[in-house]
């Protein structure tokens, strides 16, 4: 398992971490569910597809220097995962894992963009960014912004946050665990798999690429 780079993190209490994992988890399984009601409730006529109402445009800053704006990728399916550098087990581990994963996706002949969109835009300045990214693989970049732009994204992308006090005066977040694979057109195709093992992973990642999408 990769160490965490940076000083030692402040946690909340071991029960309360549990707590915390069980409703990411069952946010996570549950949000195509959420996102197929919300359709349910649009206007008759012509609806979207329960999985096109996840995403939208953004324009952040990146890890990398200047910005990332979403116009520009258009035509290429790109991946999206949500979190904060200052995430005490989950984030750290899911940026190593998936930065293994797309180096082997990479040393096979594929290509794909993939970004790390902060969730405490207080904290996580470009800066920081840049900082905490530069332990984990070239291939991921961190976006950072305004704490609006912040919440907008995470808002298109229905990715649940929530601010829990810690003692002292400190915060951490609770946060939607889940690396959204999007297609050429800018829509949700689908969760990426990274728990079943890098075969299947890398097998989404080929069809996403081949053809924008995992269905």
């Amino acid at each position: 398992m990769a160490t965490e780079p940076g000083p030692e993190p402040r946690t909340a209490s071991p029960a309360s971490q549990r707590g915390s994992t069980l409703i990411l988890a069952a946010f996570a399984l549950a949000l195509v569910g959420i996102v197929a009601a919300t359709v349910a409730f649009l206007p008759r006529g012509d609806r979207p597809s329960a999985l096109s109402v996840v995403g939208g445009p953004f324009r952040l800053e990146s890890s990398k220097g200047g910005t990332v704006d979403s116009q520009a990728l258009k035509g290429k399916p790109f991946l999206v995962f949500f979190g904060f550098t200052q995430c005490p087990n989950v984030c750290p581990t899911t940026l190593a894992d998936l930065g293994t994963l797309l180096d082997e996706f990479g040393s096979q002949g594929g290509e794909i963009q993939a970004y790390y969109i902060t969730l405490d835009p207080e904290r996580d300045t470009q800066a920081v960014m840049r900082e905490y990214m530069a332990s984990f693989t070239d291939r991921i970049t961190g976006l950072s912004g305004t704490p609006q732009q912040i919440e907008r994204v995470a808002r298109d992308y229905r990715a649940y946050v929530k601010r829990v006090p810690l003692p002292g005066g400190d915060y951490t977040l609770e946060h939607t665990l889940m690396v959204y694979m999007m297609d050429r057109d800018g829509g949700f195709a689908g969760p990426l798999d990274l728990n079943a093992g890098h075969a299947l992973a890398l097998k989404q990642l080929r069809k996403l690429v081949s053809d924008g999408r995992n269905t």
